[in-house]
């Protein structure tokens, strides 16, 4: 499949019992992932657990019934590591996808294993897929800004990082043919409406792969698009 977004249903760390405390959505496009994952229990809640863009393949030792896949982060919400991001993969009687590796646990601020449960979203014929990235060359004052929205169906993620370290993103979701705004971070409305701009419900023709097309009032890249 070209295109997949997923939700998580859980997550256990270094052995414990599995919870999940995030609203977590994750899209992968095309060798592209982008991922927000945001608390909505205990006391970060409404703020941000985690936040990519990366691309994504398969390593050695990966089959189709079993991948292994990396993820080489373009952008990170958190600090810049040099440990991996990868994880193994299993698929479940009902489903349901397990994942298992070790990461950062914001919580103990040490790398743990984990085992994460996931469930696809199920998507309608032809749904429509893309990723955008802003073009950087037009950036001459300010922090720098490296910029992607991505979209799979109904679900789209805006997700950009500035040189200075701030981390913009919102989630939205299609209803009654609209986007609505599900979660915004960023204390900077007008850098928000800058670099993040809402998608349109429709694409046009002009947006294929390669091609540069506006939204709002910059230049991006069409880095792939098409329906499922």
């Amino acid at each position: 499949m070209a295109a997949r977004a997923s939700i998580r249903v859980s997550i256990a760390w270094s052995g414990a019992d599995a919870i999940e405390d995030t609203d977590t959505l994750v899209m992968t496009i095309d060798g592209y992932s982008l991922d927000l994952r945001v608390f909505v229990s205990g006391p970060d809640t409404g703020s941000i657990d985690w936040s990519t863009v990366a691309h994504v393949s398969e390593i050695e030792g990966s089959t189709k019934e079993n991948p292994i896949l990396k993820w080489d982060h373009i952008i990170d919400s958190r600090p810049e590591t040099d440990l991996p991001d990868q994880g193994s993969f299993a698929t479940l009687p009902n489903g349901d996808v397990t994942e298992i590796g070790t990461m950062f646990n914001p919580k103990t601020n040490d790398y743990e294993p984990y085992v994460e449960t996931w469930r696809r979203l199920q998507l309608p014929t032809s749904a429509p897929y893309l990723v955008l990235q802003r073009d950087e060359s037009e950036q001459v004052d300010g922090p720098k800004v490296q910029a992607f929205l991505g979209r799979v169906g109904e679900h789209a993620l805006g997700l950009a990082k500035t040189s200075d370290g701030s981390f913009l993103a919102w989630r939205d979701r299609v209803e009654d043919g609209q986007w609505k705004r599900v979660y915004q971070f960023g204390s900077n409305t007008e850098m928000l409406k800058e670099w993040l701009p809402s998608l349109p419900i429709d694409t046009s023709e002009e947006w294929s792969k390669g091609n540069t097309v506006q939204l709002g009032s910059g230049k991006w890249e069409v880095k792939t698009v098409g329906s499922l």
